[in-house]
């Protein structure tokens, strides 16, 4: 533990003790009157002292289909709007692995929003499947629909990523310990999209029905919080 790390832990520590946690008035008062103490001669935050206080978290997906082969294009995007880091399984490598690494509550918004886009893209695979087309031209229409879906939902959910707040360190620290605590792995995909086949302006069209804004307040709990 950093020597900044232990003046976090204590600043966390004097913060809890109040009245509500059965601390006498005078115990709490003296409490905070060492805490903004402590705040001032350090120049931390009471944010910066709960935020070296967070789970880091890691989740991965596994895919096997013609779905996940484009669900890295989504990540990367949910990547940048959650604030966590992801990385892929090399090309070529089945089944695809994609992982979210970040503060709990980032990875469980990254994980909730990639399994909606993903869901989507598969239903609209499913009801491709089903058209009564000959296979080739079934086929041809396929991917690049799935191109589509895939380049617009990452585009839609790129357009919900706020600007940056500027004047603060948090960003920097969030970063940082994110950096630190993370496995030095990167991101590998990189295929181009069939953009200029048949299928791919309905895959776009299609992407455009998909209600992402479930990702933000169905079932992720800080959500709403994290894009601010």
């Amino acid at each position: 533990m950093t020597e900044r790390e232990k003046i976090a832990a204590r600043i966390r520590a004097l913060r809890a003790k109040t009245v509500e946690n059965g601390c006498t008035e005078d115990e709490a008062i003296a409490a905070a009157e060492m805490l903004a103490k402590l705040l001032a001669k350090h120049n931390m935050t009471i944010d910066e002292a709960e935020m070296r206080a967070s789970p880091f978290e890691q989740h991965s997906q596994s895919h096997e289909d013609r779905v996940g082969e484009r669900l890295w294009k989504i990540a990367a995007t949910v990547s940048e709007l959650t604030g966590t880091r992801y990385w892929t399984s090399r090309p070529g490598v089945y089944p695809i692995e994609i992982t979210f690494f970040g503060f709990a509550h980032e990875v469980e918004v990254a994980r909730y929003m990639l399994e909606i886009c993903a869901g989507a893209m598969r239903r609209e695979h499913a009801r491709l499947e089903r058209e009564a087309w000959p296979r080739i031209l079934r086929r041809s229409k396929l991917l690049p629909f799935l191109d589509g879906m895939a380049d617009r939902l990452a585009l839609r959910i790129r357009d919900l990523i706020p600007p940056k707040p500027v004047g603060t360190g948090l960003m920097v620290l969030h970063d940082e310990l994110g950096a630190a605590a993370s496995p030095k792995t990167e991101p590998l995909r990189a295929r181009g999209s069939r953009n200029l086949e048949t299928g791919y302006l309905d895959g776009l069209a299609a992407a455009d029905r998909v209600a992402l804004n479930k990702g933000l307040t169905g079932g992720a709990r800080q959500a709403e919080a994290l894009i601010g």
